[in-house]
């Protein structure tokens, strides 16, 4: 027992050095929840050696979702008294708030506790506060962020130290703390929460996936997960300048939650793209959790593609759009009571033509017919020069319009078509249309060309018009 207590105790006490944990003069809120791995935690800062001691204060929420809470309360505040620590309590419907919050009960009494310690913090004066989190816990979310597709950052699991919060128990296991506790005589509470594997999913990791896991491969399991979150967060460490320096780079002064420049932030590899998107969403205090990685793929897609426009649904109310060199994230009434510019400009012929937006048009002419044809959702279009004329104009599609669609019989309201063609309502007014002198239009970029201007038999020149950002154009027949 004596050689199990040393070893649980020179794991923590590295945890404290190997991350800086404390300092001399530190006033720390201790976490306790009553369970073995907090009253642990509280014993073990509590023994920590005279010239590394700080003040210690008990910090107990009570969620109020069990029968025996209130008991549990009481045995935390009589365990403070016996480690002569001050003891501040607090207690919270998490039902009701899980449900206003549209949360899950675990979810809802993680905010509630994490509120109350921040609050009872500053009450007390502490810098610092301490929670019970074991390498156990790292494991197991490490697990669960995995099977929910994460990316780096859910790998990273739980930080041994986030702002002013420290997990001194990082390198010690549940079985540990157990043991300990066994050890030195500490009596604790055993959640019953805890064994509930149909409504918490980290308890069915807990208790099925991981010990499966420890059986085919191993007791190794929890600490090769644990160095692997470590691993991952030291990349996550080094990295975090040089991704606040992009997002730097990248931001503008806007009236939204976050806008980006398009031509810098498009220039950025994906990995770093979605850090930059991540970090700017969480310091625009936007709540991510329920961000999946379809989310971030998402909006990394629109500002990656030559459309120039582009919007998708994000969780909490929000949408992430791109109004051609910026891209918002806001809430969706927000990003709907936006109105489309309008402009009408004359096109160089051939030449490059800028846009308002700091995009340009293209266009070369060429004494022959193409071979090639760019998609129809290409930002590019080959049109019959003598049926276009020699004069061409871009400006947004307008009410009314009506054109040819190619492929189909007779004329169809611009409109309907970007209906049919699933366009949101609040980007269609963004669609750029090319025109000819009458205004007939002519190509709906980046959905269809008309019918009027269509490549044909007869075809002996045409123009090769293409929208970009400014860089060298990608001809079709080259």
């Amino acid at each position: 027992m004596a050689e199990g207590i040393a070893l649980i105790t020179e794991l923590f006490r590295r945890a404290l050095s190997d991350f800086a944990m404390l300092a001399a003069g530190d006033r720390v809120l201790v976490a306790v929840s009553g369970g073995q791995d907090s009253v642990a935690l509280l014993a073990l800062l509590s023994d920590l050696p005279a010239d590394h001691q700080v003040d210690l204060v008990v910090g107990h929420y009570n969620h109020g979702l069990r029968p025996e809470a209130a008991a549990e309360e009481q045995f935390v505040v009589d365990l403070g008294e016996h480690f002569g620590c001050r003891v501040v309590t607090g207690s919270g419907d998490v039902g009701a708030y899980a449900q206003e919050n549209e949360l899950n009960l675990e979810a809802a009494g993680r905010e509630l506790r994490y509120g109350f310690l921040r609050e009872q913090a500053k009450a007390t004066g502490c810098n610092k506060i301490v929670l019970g989190h074991t390498a156990s816990d790292v494991a197991e979310t490490l697990l669960m962020n995995l099977l929910r597709g994460a990316g780096i950052d859910g790998l990273a699991s739980i930080a041994p130290v986030r702002d002013n919060m420290i997990r001194p128990l990082v390198y010690v296991s549940r079985d540990q703390t157990a043991e300990y506790c066994d050890a030195r005589e500490l009596a604790f509470c055993l959640d019953s929460s805890n064994l509930n594997t149909d409504q918490f999913h980290r308890n069915h990791i807990r208790h099925h996936l991981l010990p499966a896991l420890e059986r085919d491969y191993g007791p190794g399991v929890q600490q090769a997960l644990l160095r692997a979150a470590l691993a991952v967060r030291d990349e996550l460490d080094w990295t975090e300048a040089h991704v606040r320096q992009a997002l730097t780079d990248c931001q503008t002064a806007e009236d939204a939650a976050v806008s980006l420049l398009v031509s810098t932030a498009a220039q950025l590899p994906a990995g770093l793209l979605h850090r930059v998107l991540r970090l700017a969403c969480t310091e625009a205090n936007l709540d991510i959790r329920a961000f999946g990685w379809e989310h971030w793929q998402g909006m990394a897609k629109i500002i990656y593609g030559e459309a120039g426009s582009g919007q998708i649904s994000l969780p909490q109310g929000l949408v992430a759009r791109r109004q051609y060199e910026r891209f918002f994230v806001e809430q969706a009434s927000e990003a709907a009571s936006e109105t489309p510019e309008v402009f009408k400009l004359a096109l160089k012929m051939p030449g490059k033509t800028k846009l308002p937006d700091g995009r340009f048009v293209s266009i070369s002419r060429k004494e022959s017919a193409p071979t090639q044809f760019p998609a129809a959702d290409a930002p590019s279009a080959v049109l019959d020069a003598d049926a276009a004329g020699a004069e061409l104009y871009v400006r947004p599609v307008r009410r009314g319009d009506r054109f040819r669609p190619l492929g189909m019989s007779g004329t169809k309201k611009v409109s309907e078509f970007l209906i049919d063609e699933k366009v949101p309502a609040d980007r269609r007014g963004s669609v750029l249309a090319v025109v000819d002198s009458n205004d007939e239009t002519l190509w709906l970029v980046g959905y269809r060309i008309s019918q009027v201007a269509a490549i044909g038999p007869e075809t002996e020149s045409y123009y090769y018009v293409n929208v970009s950002s400014g860089g060298p154009d990608l001809r079709v027949d080259e």
